[in-house]
């Protein structure tokens, strides 16, 4: 699990470096934005409707005028999900383990489920 973080960490700080971003605002940018945008498209497929998608990008937008200051809303975010992330020590679960699980595993999981069902129906 450790290397598996670690990956992802180099990965989050390779983005950052060359986006400008900071670490934190990349995880904000990909699990709370990109991720679920991508889901919300899959449904949609899905669905064959644009409910989601348009939706979702509407929040965001809204979400993003109103936020006097992304870096400093990104960090707090970041900080809640990393405290969410470390509840997990309860249940034999340290922060990277928790981050692999909850964080990669569990998103890929959705995806895998997602795609099935967009795009290899019966």
């Amino acid at each position: 699990m450790k290397e598996i973080f670690n990956i992802t960490y180099e990965f989050l700080m390779f983005l950052s470096r060359i986006t400008g971003f900071s670490y934190k605002e990349i995880n904000i940018i990909i699990w709370f934005i990109i991720i679920p945008m991508s889901w919300l498209f899959l449904i949609d497929k899905i669905k064959g409707k644009h409910y989601f998608k348009i939706g979702f990008s509407a929040i965001v937008i809204l979400v993003l005028l109103f936020i006097k200051n992304f870096s400093e809303s990104s960090n707090r975010l970041f900080d809640v999900s990393a405290d969410f992330l470390r509840g997990f020590n309860p249940v034999g679960m340290n922060y990277t383990e928790a981050s692999v699980i909850i964080c990669l595993l569990v998103p890929l999981l959705v995806y895998v489920v997602l795609i099935r069902k967009a795009y290899f129906k019966n």
